[in-house]
């Protein structure tokens, strides 16, 4: 893969932050959509679709909560809506997620936080992975298979000033149980072994988060700030096999795990962004296109081989909408 190193003497300026999100939603391939609001009982999740009368029911212990950064995802080879949120109830900063598996709630369960730590920006993406094991001498060969719950949110705390990425791969069984025992996480933050960093830059709030995309591969990679070194990394996350001794049991087990490459493409960190409020497309060779809308536009800036282009605008009218110029912008960066 090309590696892309580009000029770091870049301003960075805060766009606007605390902007109203949308209801979450997801619509399955098989015609299922599932929402999630906030009511005064709590979050809740309603699903509708074929043949099926519409179901709502109350994610538990969430009434009365602070509740930030909703994310709803779900694994369509179970049928399980996933749920992830932040809580910043009495000063204390944590990501929750609960699970509707087989008509049962899992969670909420802690997946970071309520250590003194704020937390924020979180983001998910399902993938599965399936691996074909050539048996040996003659024997059938194994199809091992494993779909991942991605996480990813943004750290802050007293030892690094401007935070970092926490990434979170939780992998989930055949029922869509999330199996937390078998999860790990990775502080992205010092991911080469030189930076300058960005402790002279204004305020960044507006550049702290990162996103999931998935590649030409069709594996996921994570688009994530690196204050440390100044930098954005556009880390490709793979799959491992490893043999592990399950407690209680006789002989080993394969299981598949995630893991991600450092340093496979770097970009400075854009003049004029606030990622907070903006969304991303990832393009051909690994380009990035970020876009935000304005009163009347479509701002966007693309990566390139010299680096960011200017901010350009894509002015609405009677002639283009905005679903229009969000889909010249996508073939712009194909």
């Amino acid at each position: 893969m090309r590696r892309l190193i580009f000029a770091l003497a870049l301003v960075v300026l805060v766009g606007s932050a605390g902007f109203a999100q949308a209801d979450p939603m997801v619509l399955t391939t098989q015609g299922h959509l599932y929402k999630v609001w906030l009511a005064d009982e709590g979050l809740v999740l309603n699903h509708s679709g074929p043949d099926i009368d519409t179901e709502e029911a109350v994610i538990p212990q969430t009434a009365g909560l602070q509740l930030d950064g909703v994310i709803l995802v779900v694994d369509e080879a179970t049928a399980t809506p996933l749920i992830l949120w932040t809580d910043s109830l009495d000063g204390l900063s944590s990501v929750h997620l609960a699970a509707l598996v087989d008509g049962a709630w899992y969670g909420p369960t802690v997946l970071g936080g309520e250590d003194g730590t704020t937390l924020s920006n979180t983001h998910a993406l399902i993938h599965t992975i399936s691996t074909v094991i050539e048996g040996d001498d003659g024997s059938e060969p194994e199809i091992l298979e494993t779909t991942f719950l991605h996480t990813v949110w943004w750290r802050h705390d007293d030892v690094t000033a401007l935070g970092h990425a926490v990434y979170f791969p939780i992998p989930l069984d055949s029922n869509g149980m999330p199996l937390l025992d078998e999860a790990e996480a990775h502080h992205l933050e010092n991911l080469l072994p030189f930076g300058f960093g960005c402790d002279n830059n204004p305020d960044v709030e507006g550049l702290t988060s990162a996103r999931f995309f998935i590649g030409a591969g069709g594996l996921p990679q994570l688009f994530t700030p690196d204050f440390a070194d100044c930098v954005f990394h556009l880390l490709g996350i793979d799959y491992e096999i490893e043999e592990i001794d399950p407690p209680g049991t006789d002989g080993k087990r394969r299981r598949q795990i995630a893991v991600f490459n450092t340093g496979e493409v770097m970009m400075a960190i854009p003049p004029d962004i606030s990622l907070e409020t903006s969304k991303m497309f990832l393009g051909r060779d690994n380009s990035v296109l970020i876009y935000w809308d304005t009163e009347d536009a479509v701002e966007w800036i693309l990566s390139g081989t010299e680096g960011w282009t200017d901010t350009k605008s894509l002015l609405l009218g009677d002639d283009i909408d905005h679903e229009q110029a969000v889909e010249l912008l996508r073939q712009l960066a194909r």
